[in-house]
């Protein structure tokens, strides 16, 4: 019985051999394209028509809900122009913490993130567009103060907001000041106010709201560095990037993005300027880049005008009709 059984086995075993022998072996596997990126955040939000948008709230001029309810700000307006010109019907703000919003875009729970970002490699999973606001540190000190100038600041005690980049930028630029005395929250200025501090160091597009609180201050110089904000989002997404560079292209070059800056980032610019100084009165309809072409024969010598008078305008968008410009034959006498 057991030489059947054994029998029958062998035989089992050598007709399943000849069938396996029989049988090609299986083609190896074809290696498939990788499938394009349809989950893009940008087509995303484009299917459902809707832009989210995360921002920290309460935060003015970029963003905070007056006493009627309505939302106002320069980031809030900026954010429905961008949703229109990225042909998205609809804007959806999620609000949290300043230093939590990266997080909300690389999670998905926000397609973009703006709160007066300057963007920063450092925090790791987002990318930047270009900027879609231009300006600088400004220094601030009380009414009738002989400071002008950051020059003027040796021994001196300085203020500024607990922000990195502002603190190196101090040490940087003002090696001989005095205390450095940081702070942090809204209404800081009170301290330059009851003179704990000689001056202070912030960035315009917040003092120029803060400021508005302590009518002892005021802002002796304008853009003591070159910064800017982006809208940030999360990385892997060069589809939303070219678009929002685009956008933001199209936006600043309409009288609409200049009429926003006015609304939110007021200033009255001084007309004094240093004796014996060339100077230009601001017409209706003028530009740098009109009065260069007039005055100085070339479009391209706007960069000239903004050189010399950066330091007493915040944007070459808050011009307005009446404001004095120094010339550049006065060049050495007119830069702080």
């Amino acid at each position: 019985m057991q030489k059947i059984i054994w029998s029958c086995g062998l035989a089992l075993f050598c007709v399943a051999t000849s069938l396996a022998a029989a049988v090609p072996p299986p083609s190896p596997p074809v290696a498939t394209p990788k499938a394009t990126n349809t989950s893009s955040v940008l087509a995303a939000a484009k299917q459902a028509g809707v832009l989210r948008v995360a921002t920290e709230p309460d935060f003015p001029p970029l963003y905070w809900v007056d006493e009627q309810g309505k939302e106002q700000g320069f980031e809030y307006e900026m954010a429905q122009l961008l949703a229109q010109a990225l042909g998205i019907p609809k804007v959806e703000l999620v609000e949290d913490d300043y230093d939590k919003l990266p997080a909300l875009a690389q999670e998905g729970k926000a397609d973009i993130f703006m709160a007066g970002y300057v963007p920063d490699n450092a925090i790791e999973g987002v990318e930047w567009s270009d900027s879609y606001l231009d300006f600088g540190l400004c220094l601030i000190v009380p009414k009738g103060s002989p400071v002008k100038t950051i020059k003027q600041l040796k021994g001196k005690t300085i203020g500024a907001y607990d922000d990195p980049a502002a603190l190196r930028w101090i040490d940087a630029n003002i090696p001989d000041h005095g205390a450095l005395k940081t702070y942090m929250g809204p209404g800081w200025l009170y301290h330059v106010d009851n003179r704990e501090v000689d001056a202070a160091i912030y960035d315009y597009p917040l003092a120029v709201e803060e400021i508005k609180a302590f009518g002892r201050l005021q802002i002796a110089a304008f853009n003591l560095n070159e910064s800017s904000y982006a809208v940030g989002f999360k990385a892997g997404n060069p589809d939303l990037q070219q678009a929002l560079n685009a956008a933001i292209k199209t936006i600043e070059a309409t009288d609409a993005y200049a009429a926003l800056m006015k609304k939110y980032m007021p200033v009255t610019i001084s007309n004094d300027v240093p004796e014996g100084s060339a100077t230009y009165t601001i017409q209706p309809g003028d530009t740098l880049g009109k009065i260069a072409v007039a005055k100085l024969g070339t479009a391209t010598a706007w960069k000239a005008l903004w050189e010399l008078n950066k330091n007493r305008v915040p944007n070459p968008n808050l011009l307005e009709t009446g404001d004095i410009l120094i010339m550049p034959n006065a060049a050495e006498k007119g830069t702080p």
